[in-house]
C-alpha cells in the first residue's frame, strides 16, 4: 500500500536557486559575495554572464515548504520567485550593496551551468508569496 492509497498527501518542491549567508562558499551566490566583501577588481563572473538564475532564500523556501505541507498540498510545487536574474546582474547588485563599482571579467572556460532556469512560480504563489527579494538576500549576505 502506497502513502498516497493511505490518503497521505505526497508535497514535492522544486527548489530553484536557493541561497542564503551561510551557503557552501563554493557556490555562485556566496562565492559573489565574497568577491564584493574582498572588492574584487576587476569582479569575476563564470561563463559570459549571461547565464540566468531565478534566486529564492533559504527562509522562504522553508516557509513554502512548512505552508504546502500545512495545506497538505499533493504533488510537485515549483519554489521560485520567477524572476529572471543573469550572473551580471547578481554580480552588479553584489558590487553595488558592497558600496563599489568594478568591471566583470568573464571566464569562459569555467562552468556555467544551464543557459536559463527560471520557475514558474503560479501554484506556489497560491499558497506562499516569496517574501526576501534578491536586494535584500544580497545586503544581509554582505553585511
Amino acid at each position: 500500500c502506497g502513502v498516497r492509497d493511505a490518503g497521505v498527501p505526497v508535497t514535492v518542491v522544486r527548489p530553484f536557486s536557493g541561497y542564503g549567508s551561510d551557503q557552501d562558499p563554493r557556490y555562485p551566490f556566496p562565492a559573489m559575495i565574497a568577491r564584493a566583501k574582498a572588492r574584487e577588481d576587476p569582479f569575476t563572473v563564470w561563463g559570459d554572464g549571461q547565464q540566468v538564475r531565478d534566486f529564492i532564500h533559504v527562509e522562504d523556501i522553508c516557509g513554502a515548504i512548512l505552508a504546502l505541507v500545512r495545506e497538505g498540498i499533493d504533488g510537485p510545487v515549483n519554489l521560485g520567485t520567477g524572476v529572471p536574474t543573469s550572473m551580471d546582474q547578481l554580480a552588479r547588485l553584489c558590487m553595488e550593496l558592497a558600496g563599489y563599482d568594478a568591471p566583470i571579467r568573464h571566464l569562459s572556460d569555467k562552468p556555467a551551468g544551464v543557459r536559463y532556469r527560471v520557475a514558474d512560480p503560479t501554484l506556489l504563489r497560491q499558497h506562499y508569496a516569496p517574501k526576501i527579494s534578491l536586494a535584500e538576500g544580497v545586503e544581509r549576505a554582505v553585511r
